[in-house]
């Protein structure tokens, strides 16, 4: 060996050493932003990231967190194993703990989907791809109402043979915002999985003007126009399905309820009464408006724009519109989807509601996501909470119209 070689060989460790160092410190980081994340999974009511991402940790970065907790363990470990230190161990201890606690809870929403008959992607869920583009077929004006707005559906032709089943959206936004159009790319989804998909707009409350009476006999018209008109675009109306989130999770058990006992009223005349849906789903609805105005952290203002003044003040019209005071043995199969976590519209709500309906004869199917909460299906297109979400209920809906998977 030349004295070049014995000079190469001495100066590869020194070069290495700042290297390592600097591995060491990414890592590090890397690690602490797993912990992070860990700790705001794990303990409930945290906001260590923020009032935005602390809930969206599990149901929306909880897979691409766990593929970074995967490369930093791998890669930690690796290098305490080419240099035994104390922080070197450090960093490959913590990232293994943080990992696993991520993995948890990562799995523990996979489970509760796979186990509701729901499935994920993923590839998708890493990857969070941009939602495809998606415009409705139609949007035909259904009523106008005297202050002379015009109200729309929005209409989603099926894909596949027809006559297809028939499923109506009520759009959520708190009674107060969002339209017919807000949920076009997976209601499009659904649309090519077989349905005809109509998306229901209506009236918003503005100040001092609730809209509990008035949001409920519109959807209740939009469905006997959506019965009158199904075969003219492809669908049946024998195989109805409504559904919503949150507010429009609300107006549809309503209605719904309303129909299958023969008491809702409509704000249009139809030669089509207001047709009985075979089934209802919904995602975190507000079934007992008292409770969440009660209990719901931020849900008293719109409880109070809808209804117009709290339960003492209104306890008729927060009634009108509880979906457990609607029930009747006559409800037809019941879907909720319930966030574990659900700071706006608490489970407690659910929980009064699941069993009374229950005690009712009517069938109920609670599916709930842990380490969720309001609105957790809203991230990004291909989120494990919007794949949770969406795979679920197209699998119970499609279920109770014998929908081919």
């Amino acid at each position: 060996m030349t004295d070049q070689d014995v000079a190469d060989r001495d100066a590869a460790p020194r070069r290495s050493g700042p290297l390592r160092v600097v591995t060491l410190v990414v890592l590090a980081v890397a690690s602490l932003v797993l912990v992070v994340a860990a700790l705001t999974a794990l303990v409930p009511g945290s906001s260590l990231l923020g009032a935005q991402g602390s809930p969206a940790v599990v149901v929306v970065w909880g897979p691409p967190l766990l593929l970074l907790g995967l490369v930093v363990t791998a890669g930690a470990w690796l290098l305490r194993r080419a240099r035994r230190t104390v922080p070197a161990t450090v960093v490959a201890a913590v990232a293994t703990v943080a990992t696993l606690a991520l993995a948890g809870a990562v799995g523990a929403v996979v489970a509760a989907t796979v186990g509701a008959g729901g499935s994920v992607d993923p590839l998708r869920a890493v990857a969070l791809p941009g939602p495809p583009a998606a415009e409705p077929d139609a949007r035909p004006v259904y009523l106008t109402t005297p202050e002379g707005e015009d109200l729309h559906l929005s209409v989603l032709r099926p894909r596949g043979s027809t006559p297809a089943p028939v499923f109506v959206w009520v759009h959520g936004g708190g009674w107060r915002t969002g339209s017919e159009l807000d949920r076009t790319p997976d209601l499009r989804r659904l649309a090519d999985e077989g349905w005809l998909v109509v998306s229901v707009g209506y009236t918003l409350t503005r100040p001092g003007r609730p809209t509990w009476d008035v949001a409920g006999p519109q959807v209740a018209c939009a469905l006997s126009h959506v019965a009158e008109h199904a075969a003219e675009q492809g669908g049946d109306a024998r195989r109805l399905v409504i559904g919503g989130d949150s507010a429009g999770g609300q107006l549809a058990l309503s209605v719904g309820y309303g129909a299958a006992a023969g008491t809702q009223t409509a704000a249009c005349a139809s030669p089509v009464p207001v047709p009985v849906p075979r089934a209802i789903a919904t995602l975190y609805p507000a079934v007992d408006l008292a409770d969440t105005h009660r209990n719901g952290r931020g849900a008293q203002e719109f409880a109070v724009g809808y209804t117009g003044g709290v339960p003492a003040q209104v306890p008729e019209r927060y009634r009108a519109v509880s979906a457990t005071d609607a029930l009747t043995p006559a409800a037809p199969p019941t879907l909720l989807i319930v966030p574990a976590r659900d700071r706006l519209v608490p489970p407690s709500g659910a929980d009064g509601f699941v069993d009374a309906a229950r005690a009712a004869g009517v069938p109920v199917e609670r599916v709930d996501v842990p380490f969720a909460d309001h609105a957790f299906d809203t991230g990004p297109d291909g989120s494990l909470g919007h794949q949770a979400a969406f795979s679920v209920l197209g699998r119970w809906a499609g279920d109770q119209v014998g929908l081919a998977r």
